[in-house]
């Protein structure tokens, strides 16, 4: 069963690996992932209905994965990288 707690974890564990390919491409972050790391910020435990949390979650979690799949043309590359 899925819980507000589960959904974060996985949240999490999707945002890490899609910095972490960020950085391997040498590309940009955009407002996504600074969004996601708000939405982070909400405890799971907290006030905000267990339902809508755990559907911001999953909202969150495709929008990362697809941005990892097409991330050449969404995230624009390091200038001047050595």
């Amino acid at each position: 069963m899925l819980t507000p707690e589960l959904t974060w974890i996985a949240l999490i564990s999707v945002q890490t690996l899609h910095l972490l390919h960020h950085r391997l491409a040498k590309r940009h972050i955009s407002l996504v992932e600074v969004s996601t790391s708000a939405v982070l910020m909400i405890p799971p435990q907290g006030v905000l209905a267990p339902v809508l949390l755990m559907t911001l979650h999953g909202a969150l979690i495709v929008v990362q994965i697809m941005g990892s799949i097409s991330i050449q043309r969404f995230s624009p590359q390091w200038e001047n990288v050595a």
